[in-house]
């Protein structure tokens, strides 16, 4: 289906009735094709096989059979097959309800016919019982329109019979009145139980729908959070485990602080359309390059980007500044990629991104009050990776040491120098990552 109707879209006309709608009608009777089909082709075979084979196998076995009823058979066989050729075709589907409704009537005339003709008037109520309780679950299940003209057609003409015969002298009022009162009691019973059908497949489609509706807005909901909440950790609200995200808790993790040098002096350059533009797609890439890594973003300030490696999933802290080493060369391969693409639009000197990785003790968690809040991480290790990305230069990464003793014997790596940083009373050595 094209589009989800909307409560309104569902109104109808009354219980069984249209839907007020036009496309949502249309929907329906898509829907309510695709229901009566397994069906119609169900009791379609059946009637060519008992149809088309029946009179041959009655003459195998007990001579010969009447040529009338070797002709109905095949009567009933052919339009019956012709249907269920049509079933086969996408683009003819769509007049099931018509071609059921049809091929009802012919079947059901020519099974009154045969029998009419082998044994008098008497048997055509009989016939049109017979043929009415044998197709009964495909004619209910038609639109109540459709089921009304085949109980109309295949109960009067029956009847007619009746009285022509009654007329002629043929049957006699006492043998006949029984099979009237068993035929006529049909027509009322057939289009009430084809509203009732109808009335509840329309209440069962409403359904449907309502639920599509509320699962799509759902999607369209999660999407929405997953715009404003990292991956991880929307992953686990959805989850239905939203305490493991929601109380800050001292976690041992990995920091990464990233900042894209020269990019104030560039923005001063660029109309806002370009910068809005270089903005996106470099934070849409570097996003996904620290979440494809395991990360979680905690902040945003323009070109620059805070996460973290760890939390909420935890991970051993040596395989969390591999994962931070990853993301950074990755970031460095992906930024070089972007600038080739940005020259149009006035970057004249290739951008290139300043990292700091740093791993310690944070409070990460839920920060915030109830009406706006945040998950990010608390602490000085935060600080530290930022002034560590603070001292690098463009297009390189540097660790402290205690991210370099988590990978000394993996990484190469180069003492850069030993630093201060705001807030620690001792200076801390930096290393490059070659």
């Amino acid at each position: 289906m094209n589009a989800t109707p909307t409560l309104d879209d569902l109104a109808q006309r009354g219980r069984w009735r249209s839907f007020l709608d036009p496309t949502t009608e249309a929907e329906f009777r898509r829907w309510h094709r695709d229901q009566i089909l397994p069906i119609a082709r169900f009791v379609g075979f059946g009637s060519i096989v008992l149809w088309g084979l029946g009179p041959a196998s009655f003459t195998l076995v007990i001579g010969k059979v009447p040529p009338v009823a070797m002709l109905g058979g095949f009567v009933i066989a052919i339009p019956a097959f012709a249907v269920m050729l049509g079933f086969s075709y996408t683009r003819l589907n769509m007049w099931t309800n018509e071609a059921v409704a049809i091929t009802n009537i012919v079947i059901g005339l020519d099974f009154i016919w045969i029998l009419s003709s082998m044994y008098g008037p008497l048997s055509g109520p009989a016939a049109c019982a017979v043929f009415l309780t044998i197709f009964y679950p495909v004619i209910i299940r038609m639109r109540t329109g459709a089921a009304a003209v085949v109980a109309t057609v295949l109960v009067s003409v029956p009847v007619a019979l009746q009285i022509v015969g009654l007329r002629r002298g043929e049957i006699a009022i006492e043998a006949s009145w029984p099979y009237l009162a068993l035929l006529i009691p049909n027509f009322p019973i057939i289009v009430f139980g084809a509203a009732q059908i109808e009335a509840g497949m329309r209440r069962q489609f409403a359904a449907q729908q309502t639920v599509a509706r509320q699962q799509r807005e759902l999607e369209a909901s999660q999407r929405l959070i997953r715009r404003y909440t990292p991956a991880a950790v929307a992953a686990r609200i959805e989850a239905g485990d939203a305490e493991a995200v929601g109380v800050p808790r001292r976690m041992r993790v990995t920091a990464l602080s990233s900042d894209v040098a020269g990019f104030t002096t560039l923005a001063d350059r660029l109309d806002p359309e370009s910068l809005s533009l270089i903005i996106n797609e470099y934070v849409g890439a570097m996003s996904a390059i620290i979440e494809g890594h395991g990360g979680v973003i905690t902040e945003f300030a323009g070109d620059g980007l805070m996460a973290v490696f760890g939390a909420p999933d935890r991970m051993e802290p040596t395989d969390q500044v591999r994962q931070a080493i990853a993301t950074s060369t990755a970031m460095h391969r992906r930024l070089a990629q972007l600038n080739d693409d940005w020259g149009s639009l006035g970057v004249a000197q290739p951008l290139q991104v300043r990292i700091g990785i740093n791993t310690g003790v944070l409070s990460v968690g839920t920060f915030g009050s109830d009406g706006r809040a945040t998950y990010t991480a608390i602490g000085l290790q935060m600080n530290i990776a930022a002034r560590i990305q603070a001292q690098c230069e463009p297009g390189r990464t540097l660790l402290s040491s205690a991210s370099w003793h988590a990978v000394k014997d993996e990484v190469p790596c180069d003492l850069l120098a030993e630093v201060m940083v705001k807030g620690v009373h001792f200076p801390l050595s930096v290393y490059q990552v070659r």
